[in-house]
This record gives structure tokens, sequence and C-alpha cells, in this order.
């Protein structure tokens, strides 16, 4: 009997010896691994948020007639005047008067006015516009990821991918390769601003940011500017 007490006796401090790691254990391994697995997340050094209102829009629209179609506007309104004019003064059939000059006026009213068609057509059927939807781009030291209501929809794996930016008094545009147009509103930026962003695109995508002027007065100075500029090269030259 003493035998067998110390049997069991044996065996019942030897039991712990066999059994499962204690909670200390077990945090200290799972710890360990999930601090590994986890992507230490990237800092965003510049970040905007908007929405595709009316002024985004219009923006948009802007931007892409005066650089994908430049000039088209002041040509719809002379043609549109090189049509009226026969029809008010040369001819006498009421029927081509009437004619030519409804043509020649609709072709002046294009030409002030197609920005605001494009944008009415654009509000009826643009789902982001109607929606709401809430845009973040963020921007970190080598790439940018675009979100659209938290959900990534576009990027930029690298800034030299970057073809074009501009600006004017209130937005920034970015070209890039694959033929997106991202609109920045200067005054959306939640992390850093408009100025130093600039400079950020700059050094890391060596594209300068070109302004657009807004009006016919800047255009002019924009104009004779440039024309300085180029006068100066040739007299260096």
């Amino acid at each position: 009997m003493a035998k067998n007490k110390s049997r069991s006796s044996a065996s019942a401090k030897a039991k712990p010896n066999n059994a499962p790691y204690n909670g200390e254990m077990k945090n200290a391994g799972s710890s360990g691994s999930s601090g590994k697995s986890q992507a230490k997340p990237k800092e965003v050094l510049y970040q905007v948020k908007t929405k595709r209102d009316s002024g985004v829009l219009k923006a948009y629209i802007t931007f892409t007639y005066r650089m994908m179609h430049p000039g088209v506007s002041a040509r719809l309104v002379l043609y549109g005047l090189i049509v009226a004019l026969p029809g008010i003064f040369f001819f006498r059939d009421l029927y081509w008067k009437i004619f030519f000059t409804c043509i020649g006026v609709l072709m002046i009213l294009l030409g002030l006015f197609r920005q605001y068609i494009s944008l009415w057509l654009t509000k009826r059927n643009d789902p982001d516009y109607k929606s709401g939807a809430e845009f973040t781009y963020n921007f970190t030291v080598n790439d940018a990821d675009f979100l659209k209501n938290g959900d990534r929809f576009s990027g930029i794996g690298k800034y030299k991918d970057i073809t074009g930016f501009y600006h004017d008094d209130s937005y920034l545009y970015m070209g890039m390769k694959n033929k997106e147009i991202i609109v920045i509103p200067k005054d959306a930026f939640t992390i850093g601003d408009s100025d130093s962003f600039e400079e950020f695109i700059y050094k890391k995508s060596k594209k300068t940011c070109h302004w657009l002027p807004d009006n016919f007065r800047d255009a002019m100075k924009q104009r004779r500017a440039q024309r300085a500029v180029s006068s100066g090269d040739m007299i260096k030259k």
C-alpha cells in the first residue's frame, strides 16, 4: 500500500509537466507572431478630403476643355458669326435668313456656354455626384492611395507616373499615365497645405505646377510673360 501511495503521488507531481502552456506563454507567443505579421501603416504626409460637387465638376470640365480642346469655344463663336452674318445682311428670302441666323446663333451660344451644358449633363448622369460620395487622397513618401467612401479605387504606384501638374486660383489638377485626372480643391487639405504640396510633387516627380489663368485678363498677362521670356531667350542666343 505504501508503494502504491508513493507511485500515485509521484505521478500526480509529474502530471503538470505534461500539461499545455499556461496563459502567459500563449499570450507571449501570439503577440510576437502578430507583431511580425502586421505591417506598419504608411505615414500620410498630405491628405485631401473632397466631394464631387458642382465646383469640382465644373473645374474638371473646364480643365479638360483647356488642355484637350483648346480654342474650340473661340472657333465656335467665330464660325457662328460667319454663318449668322449672311443670314442677317445678305439673304432676302425670309426662310434662308431665319435658317442661317438660327444656326449661327446656336453655334455662338454653344461656344459661350458649352461648359455649362456639359456640367448640366454630367450632374444628371454622374452617380458619385448624386450620392454625395466622399473622396480621400492620401499621399505618402513614395506613393498615393485614392479612396471613395473608404474603399481604394485608384492610386499612384510611383510619383514618376504623374504626367502633368497644374493649378489655378482654387484647384490643383494632376494627370497620370492611365489618363486619369485628379481635381484637388486647395482648401480641402486635412493634412498639409497646397503650397508645400506643390513643392513635394515637384521633388518626387520633377513636374512643375503650371499656372492656368481663370479669366481673360490673367490669360493676357500669361501670354505677355511667355513672350517676354521667349524674347529674352532669343536675345541670349
